[in-house]
């Protein structure tokens, strides 16, 4: 790879300050809610069940890469062996599909079609570290579209692939 198209992927890769600063007031409001949570129910007990230990190593517009280590929790033993339930799976394409849309500037929308294709669920065993990559396809009116590849960090084997289509124009509200 060239010098300058290399300087150009590390430049698209940096987190704005802005963007950095978007992601740190999530984590406040959910570490917030995570210590309110012995006192008082959460807002959503899927999203603290699902979505616990998800960690979001880089965001751009369009683009959020994050990791995910498999938790015994979401998992089903099919065929004798544990692996990532496929539930588990089709919640993870929906929340960070989503996510890939919002952080593209558009307004918080709501799942109107998902396309989920199981590929290899063996390929996610408790303990094992995914990488869950999500892009915005594009967006018209409305409309948005994201595509969300799941693979196992260790092997590369790609564990689960989502297409998911998007609808509304709701405004996003901070409670911060």
């Amino acid at each position: 790879m060239a010098k300058g198209a290399s300087d150009l992927e590390a430049a698209l890769q940096r987190v704005s300050d802005e963007d950095g600063a978007r992601v740190d007031a999530l984590n406040l409001r959910a570490a917030r809610r995570a210590a309110a949570a012995a006192t008082e129910p959460s807002p959503s007990f899927f999203e603290g069940f699902a979505l616990q230990g998800i960690r979001v190593d880089r965001i751009r517009p369009g683009y959020i890469l994050c990791s995910f280590t498999v938790p015994p929790r979401l998992t089903s033993a099919a065929g004798g062996s544990s692996h990532l339930a496929p539930g588990a799976m089709v919640a993870l394409v929906d929340e960070i599909g989503s996510a890939a849309a919002v952080a593209d500037g558009k307004h918080l929308k709501v799942s109107v079609d998902m396309s989920v294709s199981f590929v290899d669920l063996a390929a996610a065993a408790p303990g094992d570290t995914l990488r869950i990559v999500a892009r915005a396809l594009g967006h018209k009116g409305a409309y948005s579209g994201t595509h969300v590849l799941v693979a196992n960090v260790t092997t590369g084997q790609v564990v689960a692939e989502g297409r998911h289509s998007l609808f509304g124009k709701m405004k996003i509200r901070s409670n911060m």
